[in-house]
């Protein structure tokens, strides 16, 4: 089963904005760097319950996950070898995304599994047992997260889905609920296009109006707001109103890669957080990401609602953001380039 929305709705409310439409600015400097000496090559780093550090490592370490005391900086926990086995996993992305809850996920790329953990199961046991898992469809885009709907349903980036009508692949949309278990791939020979370069999203549900889901393009600024059959009820539109174009570039391969035009690789929405009351969006904001030259970033704070609250403009590129439940600090990794090993650091807010 494969429910798709059309990316053509006429929208019921669009609004456009810019940097000055923000509530409020902050300019972020000078945060505090937590050093933890037995980091050895992290890949993310995600603070929960205020006290605790998941910490995501790179697949040379010999343990993909991590857990550290916030406080003290001991280890207090480690699973997951690399492996086919019990208690083993062939990558590990932490996709942890709010302060809600203790439970969160953890994705295997390469086998295409989804595991549902607890904080309280990782620190008491001796091996990585989840509380749940299923094998998600291999026409979700490469390396994108998921968001899990219901019992039987999750909802995945299309991977074949194109922005531009002239490189068709037959996908109507950029988004769509999978059944859990199922698998809906495709002959890649029915497909023209390799779109994977300019498509992608950010996902997550709605904690204050039920039945709501919300998505932040990864590659244009553009924010949707969906009903729960996928109906484009709201988009907010901005900072920058990048005018996109595409281009067909041949290859070795049987499929053509799209990519944007003069060269340009557009990033925009890169991470989001959610509490009880708000969202952070991580925003990178550039035509021409150069991942040996990491930009500076910014943070834009949202209600549920859409209002634009605070822009947070930061003084070096950010990723993996973490935010405490009194809203008082983000804990973040960073980075100058994508061969240092990141730093985990702490900024008031």
């Amino acid at each position: 089963m494969v429910v798709g929305c059309n990316n053509n709705h006429d929208f019921q409310d669009n609004v456009y904005f810019v940097r000055d439409n923000f509530a409020e600015t902050k300019i972020m400097s000078d945060p505090e760097i937590i050093s933890i000496d037995s980091l050895l090559y992290p890949a993310s780093f995600k603070v929960i319950n205020d006290s605790l550090l998941v910490v995501g490592n790179q697949p040379v370490c010999e343990y993909l996950l991590e857990i550290y005391s916030l406080k003290s900086h001991q280890q207090l926990a480690k699973h997951i070898t690399k492996g086919n086995g019990p208690g083993e996993m062939l990558s590990c992305a932490v996709d942890l995304h709010t302060n809600t809850g203790n439970s969160f996920y953890l994705q295997d790329y390469n086998s295409h599994t989804y595991y549902l953990t607890n904080i309280d199961t990782l620190l008491n046991g001796k091996r990585f047992s989840p509380l749940s898992s299923f094998r998600y469809s291999s026409d979700v885009l490469i390396n994108s997260q998921l968001l899990v709907f219901d019992n039987d349903t999750y909802l995945g980036c299309n991977m074949w889905y194109s922005p531009e009508p002239s490189f068709d692949n037959g996908k109507s949309s950029p988004i769509s609920f999978y059944r859990k278990g199922e698998e809906t791939n495709t002959d890649q020979t029915s497909y023209k296009f390799f779109t994977a370069p300019v498509n992608g999203m950010l996902l997550w549900k709605d904690s204050k109006n039920a039945g709501q889901l919300w998505s932040a393009d990864m590659h244009s600024d553009r924010i949707c707001i969906y009903d729960d059959s996928l109906k484009v009820k709201r988009t907010i539109v901005g900072p920058d109103n990048f005018e996109l174009s595409y281009e067909k570039v041949q290859s070795n391969t049987p499929l053509a890669f799209i990519t944007f035009t003069d060269k340009r690789d557009v990033r925009t929405y890169a991470d989001y957080f959610i509490t009880s009351e708000h969202i952070y969006l991580l925003y990178v904001g550039t035509e021409f990401f150069d991942p040996m030259k990491l930009p500076d970033v910014e943070v834009f704070k949202l209600d549920f609602d859409g209002n634009l609250l605070c822009n947070y403009k930061f003084d070096r590129y950010i990723y993996s953001i973490s935010i405490d439940k009194s809203e008082n600090f983000l804990y973040c990794a960073s980075r100058e380039n994508v061969k240092e090993v990141p730093v985990f650091l702490k900024y008031e807010l």
